[in-house]
């Protein structure tokens, strides 16, 4: 009988010694913010920096030479989209007459539903 009340009280004490451990584990994650410490270094190189996003401390990036090589390839790409798609040519005169016609003939198909010569979106054909 007494090693069985022995053994009774120490299962017992082991169960409160964990369940003790376990409930103030718990606690401490909760107290310290449950935060994983990473070790961060400060970035230098400009790859590092681009591989980062921004760099810490509002700081610039020292190598212009990189932006100023990405400004000249974006530049270069745009002017030669420009120059396929005829962009800095003005409307042809066709193009503004097709335009015109067929909102001519869109508003007299919507007239009858909307019961307004325009649109609610659309100005007075006077002002445009």
């Amino acid at each position: 009988m007494k090693n069985f009340f022995s053994q009774l009280q120490n299962t017992l004490l082991r169960q409160i010694v964990m369940v003790v451990l376990i409930v103030s584990t718990f606690f401490g994650f909760i107290s310290y913010g449950n935060t994983i410490a990473v070790a961060q270094a400060d970035v230098k190189t400009p790859e590092g920096i681009y591989y980062k996003g921004t760099p810490d401390g509002n700081a610039s990036i020292n190598n212009d030479q990189q932006v100023r090589n990405a400004q000249s390839g974006l530049k270069n790409t745009a002017d030669n989209i420009r120059e396929k798609l005829n962009l800095d040519e003005p409307v042809p005169q066709s193009t503004k007459e097709f335009l015109r016609n067929t909102e001519r003939r869109t508003e007299k198909a919507v007239r009858p539903l909307t019961k307004t010569p325009e649109g609610y979106y659309q100005t007075p054909p006077q002002a445009r």
